[in-house]
């Protein structure tokens, strides 16, 4: 009967996602507190409804495939902080080159480590490479190597929440002040969603977590083919 009324009610999938994610919100203004993340409240609740409804996924996801469609939109504009800050941007290029690229590399030596310590699959190593870059780079990038495209979406939002859940704590044990730094390590490791957490810092961090989100997508379209072929 659900599945019914999500194929028929154009927009039901929509709504019901982002009512959770309202939610989230909400219990996140009341509870500040680092896990109390307003996507991953959202995330839980829309799997609980899809499990205890028995809801087929593709059913819901075509349901709320507007936001996938408004994915790539978003993105883009980030480049409104971006170019506010250009002028701090510019004199700070090789600082954000060069932490760019050592977290990309970083991330995915890490993977791939324990991808031979778990003794992964092939196609699941090849479908996590991407999860630390933007969905919309992250999907094509799989794809193009033979990667899992469900896989990938799961390890993409796993990054992004896990990233913004303890930034805080890690900035805090490493006394990290420079709004420069947190925005770079947010940007390159948790993709949009430590970018949505830059911006509520200030406006500089904002900007360039905009910058290191598009410089390590462009960075992780070259490595992740190098890094694939140590996989296959």
């Amino acid at each position: 009967m659900i599945d019914h009324l999500l194929e028929t009610t154009k927009y039901l999938g929509l709504f019901i996602s982002l009512g959770a994610f309202m939610i989230g919100l909400k219990l996140n203004k009341k509870y500040p507190y680092a896990f109390m993340n307003p996507l991953l409240i959202g995330t839980i609740l829309v799997m609980g409804l899809i499990l205890v409804l028995d809801v087929e996924v593709a059913v819901f996801q075509k349901s709320a495939q507007v936001l996938s469609d408004l994915l790539t939109p978003a993105t883009i504009c980030l480049a409104v902080p971006v170019y506010r800050q250009f002028k701090i941007l510019r004199g700070n290029s090789w600082v954000v080159l060069i932490s760019c690229l050592a977290g990309m590399i970083s991330g995915l030596v890490t993977i791939i480590g324990l991808a031979l310590i778990l003794q992964m699959s092939e196609v699941t190593t090849l479908s996590t490479l991407a999860r630390s870059i933007t969905m919309a780079i992250a999907l094509d990038t799989t794809e193009l190597i033979g990667g899992v495209a469900g896989i990938i979406v799961a390890g993409v939002i796993f990054a992004g929440i896990f990233g913004t859940v303890v930034s805080g704590l890690i900035f805090r044990i490493f006394r990290i002040e420079e709004p420069i730094a947190k925005g770079l390590a947010l940007g390159a490791a948790s993709h949009a969603m430590g970018t949505a957490e830059s911006l509520k810092a200030s406006e500089l961090q904002g900007a360039m977590s905009s910058l290191a989100l598009v410089v390590s997508g462009v960075m992780m379209v070259g490595l992740i083919p190098l890094a694939a072929l140590f996989v296959q």
